[in-house]
């Protein structure tokens, strides 16, 4: 896999729908998809914004990985988000990965929606 580019990615791009939208499995199996899509993401320009989609398959490296795609937007000051709140599975995967536990406000905006 390459690293990411300095680049952005447009909100239609990284949709469950859209065009290099997310798989349903993002797990280290499957990772070269996920990166794939969120590369593609960044180069179509704008707004970085994740739709996970529902029921989908997730582990700690999708975590990872959105991690990075995080550092990488705000390396060029680009905003990135979730579609919507973490639920389901990601949700359950932030749980056991520890990332709830202690999070900064941030990283509770981020994934959560909420703003303390």
């Amino acid at each position: 896999m390459q690293p990411f580019q300095d680049v952005a990615m447009s909100q239609a791009e990284l949709t469950s729908t859209g065009p290099g939208g997310l798989p349903v499995h993002l797990t280290i199996r499957h990772a070269a998809a996920a990166h794939d899509a969120l590369r593609k993401a960044f180069e179509a320009g704008g707004p970085i914004v994740l739709s996970v989609p529902d029921g989908a398959e997730i582990d700690l490296s999708f975590l990872q990985l959105v991690e990075a795609a995080r550092k990488q937007a705000e390396a060029f000051r680009l905003p990135i988000s979730l579609a919507r709140p973490a639920t389901g599975n990601l949700l359950n995967t932030l749980e056991r990965a520890g990332f709830l536990t202690e999070a900064s406000p941030r990283d509770a905006e981020f994934w959560l929606h909420r703003k303390d």
